[in-house]
């Protein structure tokens, strides 16, 4: 398997950010996995934003007051 990684332009369009803080701030914001490189800039691999079947979670049923129970 080999792995791919986003290229400096890629993150920057996936982030909307061009500054290694603010690409840093969005990416761990909506919890996309990523490695910071010796030189401070994010490092995104492709398969981080692929969703699995078993990453998904099931929602939970809302809350409902049992009737006719006094």
């Amino acid at each position: 398997m080999e792995i791919h990684f986003l290229s400096h332009e890629d993150v920057c369009e996936l982030t909307g950010a061009r500054t290694k803080a603010g690409q840093i701030q969005v990416l761990s914001r909506n919890g996309i996995r990523h490695t910071i490189k010796r030189n401070g800039w994010p490092c995104v691999i492709s398969a981080s934003l692929m969703v699995s079947t078993k990453d998904i979670k099931p929602e939970k049923a809302e809350w409902q007051p049992r009737m006719g129970i006094q």
